[in-house]
């Protein structure tokens, strides 16, 4: 069954929207000049923060023009991220090996001070 999430974005807080799998999105720049968009994947401590530390981009500093929309369809590798047989790890360098990462989930924003509106398509 699909899903649709709305969300408003305004300001460049991070918006925890869940690790349920993003199939695609559209972002619609809902402001009157050009704005930017950042999709990440990361600690869900992210939320209400400007801070991308220890998050991952999978979108970052998309220009979306004044009156104009980005359309991202996903390769089926995001829509399944929130699948229980999904483990998400993450390259440990000291360790030289991948483990585990936990309390991760995909955060969404704009530029400062700007606004867009955002429909996701989930599974």
């Amino acid at each position: 069954m699909a899903r649709i999430n709305l969300i408003s974005l305004s300001g460049n807080n991070f918006k925890d929207i869940g690790i349920f799998g993003v199939d695609g999105l559209i972002a619609v720049n809902t402001d009157t000049e050009d704005v930017t968009l950042d999709l990440v994947i990361g600690p869900k401590t992210l939320h209400n923060s400007t801070s991308s530390t220890g998050a991952f981009f999978i979108l970052k500093e998309i220009p979306i023009p004044v009156g104009s929309s980005f359309v991202f369809d996903d390769n089926d590798v995001l829509a399944r991220a929130g699948d229980a047989a999904t483990e998400i790890s993450e390259y440990k360098t000291i360790k030289s090996k991948f483990e585990t990462v936990k309390n991760f989930t995909f955060l969404i924003r704009v530029g400062s001070t700007h606004t867009a509106d955002v429909v996701l398509k989930r599974r």
